[in-house]
């Protein structure tokens, strides 16, 4: 540190081989995801109001690893049969691989206890038999963490510093996904670096915050209240027995949950949309 900012990291190699020293730089970016020691160290910290996602995922061999598309099931049950407010996926890799996993998206205290080891167990046990999904066919225990999401780690930004992807939270709490916004917000990132360089103006790192609330700031915001309605068991039965059956609602859905909304359209999915955003507002926020 010089004064309050950060100006570079001092390197401990681990090997005999290595190199140790100090690494320094104009401006420095945050990019470790999301168990940030980096970020730890500068004082981020988690909104602890806001969604903790927890997942879990394996590898197995499959016949089917050249489908050319990616399964999911919303309906994600535990070995007794009970919904819970998350899904499973299978991703063929082209490769005799598919990637296997479960995550639960949950502000609840309900859901914080589960299982995923568990509960990947309990979804391997479901899927279809023509996956081939089974202990013969595991390559290895799976593994997993958890994932803060919604924008939940702050703060973002200091005098000569940017912290973008899963280190400042950007796993979208509508459906755990997180490479998208590592990529974007990192082009942000650049983009207001880019005019601190060339300007010569270290201020305008104070940009990267309004940018990331001009861009995900209210989407963000639908999804956390999007989670905790979710968490609750009586909502999740609702999605379950009634959303999932029916396409169309299944389709707008998805367009909300994938951020895949049209801002030029004015079709079912941007209406539900928009009726969303109007709840939030009125709505008093938990945390900024």
């Amino acid at each position: 540190m010089d004064g309050p900012s950060v100006v570079g990291a001092r390197v401990v190699a681990k090997g005999a081989d290595g190199h140790s020293g100090e690494v320094t730089a104009r401006y420095v970016v945050v990019a470790e995801g999301a168990n940030s020691r980096f970020g730890w160290a500068l004082g981020n910290q988690r909104n602890r109001a806001y969604p903790l996602g927890m997942a879990l995922r394996g590898y197995w061999t499959s016949p089917r690893h050249d489908e050319p598309w990616i399964d999911s099931w919303c309906d994600l049950r535990d070995e007794s049969g009970k919904s819970l407010p998350g899904y499973g996926w299978i991703f063929p890799l082209g490769d005799g691989r598919v990637n296997v996993g479960v995550g639960l998206l949950t502000t609840a205290d309900i859901w914080k206890g589960a299982n995923t080891t568990q509960l990947l167990d309990a979804f391997c046990k479901w899927v279809p038999a023509s996956w081939d999904i089974r202990p013969g066919t595991c390559l290895g225990p799976p593994t997993g963490g958890r994932l803060p999401m919604g924008l939940s780690v702050g703060p973002r930004s200091g005098p000569s510093h940017l912290v973008v992807g899963d280190a400042i939270g950007m796993v979208n709490p509508f459906n755990g996904e997180g490479i998208a916004y590592g990529y974007e917000t990192g082009r942000l990132a650049a983009e207001v670096l880019h005019e601190a360089l060339t300007s010569g103006n270290p201020g305008a790192l104070r940009s990267y915050e309004e940018r990331l609330q001009a861009e995900y700031g209210m989407y963000y915001r639908v999804g956390r209240a999007f989670v905790r309605a979710l968490s609750r068991p009586d909502v999740m039965k609702a999605c379950i027995y009634t959303g999932i059956r029916s396409r169309s609602i299944m389709e707008w859905l998805w367009r909300i949950m994938s951020n895949s909304l049209r801002p030029d359209e004015t079709g079912p999915a941007e209406a539900a949309y928009k009726a969303l955003v109007a709840y939030a507002r009125v709505k008093k926020p938990s945390g900024k």
